[in-house]
């Protein structure tokens, strides 16, 4: 039973953020049950998407991955880290949704990559304070090949993503990442460059990530979070600012186009591939994001041809 303090925090909640907001989150958002790939017995792309997701988040990971499947026009091999938190409830709609999908347990991620990381010791405190080390550490340590790419879960596609298809069809080593609206790193150009001997990359948004294993310099990250003023920093901005610093390393890559839109706008540009629903515009997740994609995703949706 929820509690009156609960009831009034959503009450005050859904006052502020609209109708549209609202609406879309509690009767939009579980209806990504009813969608459906009709093309899984047709061959999967060979680059893998990895999430990370748990009991908060795991239903807006069904939809990006729906609209990615739907605007990529092809099935890919799908691996799901689980946060610590995803119910087993979720886990198995998630896996009716997406019959290819790899999942790996908290568990299991902990007592595999926890070994490896003991030679990083700043990295493993990182790692056990913080879930989203999971997409820098235990991401690459889990891929199969040496290409992957990282979606979070409040991205959605609007547009065929020609850039990202492009990358993934040739064999590359370059890394792409999209543009944040603001310069996010929680290191100075002058601090890197002094403590780390980094050139570094500006405006790095971890949000949609197309990476190769050799730019993953576990090293560098040690030496970054023992070195550097970066562990003072938000949590929420640590990996992303561990994935700018190996990527400039590597020196191969860059930023996506600003169609791979992160804004703080009422709407997404006409011409926008997807949007990264940061969380100063996390309601527009809903109102704007799901109110468009449910005629595309949602079979009761769709206009008769």
């Amino acid at each position: 039973m929820i509690s009156p303090g609960r009831l009034w925090w959503l009450f005050r909640r859904d006052l502020k953020r609209g109708w549209d907001a609202s609406y879309h989150d509690y009767r939009t958002l579980p209806r990504i049950e009813e969608w459906a790939w009709p093309f899984w017995g047709e061959p999967q792309q060979s680059i893998p998407i990895h999430i990370l997701t748990g009991a908060k988040d795991w239903r807006l990971s069904a939809w990006m991955l729906a609209s990615w499947f739907q605007f990529s026009e092809h099935a890919w091999p799908i691996i799901i880290h689980d946060d610590g938190t995803l119910p087993d409830l979720a886990r198995a709609s998630l896996q009716m949704l997406f019959k290819n999908a790899r999942f790996i347990s908290r568990k299991e991620a902990d007592a595999k990559v926890g070994r490896m990381l003991q030679a990083y010791p700043f990295c493993d405190d990182y790692r056990r304070a913080h879930p989203l080390a999971l997409k820098i550490f235990d991401v690459p340590f889990f891929t199969p090949g040496e290409r992957f790419m990282i979606f979070d879960s409040d991205l959605l596609f609007f547009n065929h993503p020609r850039e990202i298809l492009d990358w993934a069809s040739v064999e590359s080593d370059e890394c792409w990442f999209n543009e944040d609206v603001k310069e996010g790193s929680l290191i100075s150009a002058r601090e890197a460059q002094e403590e780390l001997g980094v050139k570094i990359w500006k405006r790095v948004n971890s949000g949609l990530c197309l990476l190769n294993k050799t730019a993953i310099d576990y090293d560098l990250c040690d030496r970054a979070l023992a070195l550097t003023s970066i562990p003072r920093g938000h949590p929420w901005r640590i990996e992303q600012t561990l994935f700018m610093l190996c990527a400039a390393q590597h020196g191969k890559g860059g930023l996506l186009p600003r169609r791979y839109e992160v804004s703080l706008a009422k709407r997404a540009s006409e011409d926008a591939v997807c949007r990264h629903y940061v969380g100063a515009v996390r309601d527009r997740f809903y109102a704007e994001g799901l109110k468009r994609l449910r005629r595309f995703l949602l079979p009761s949706e769709k206009a008769p041809s």
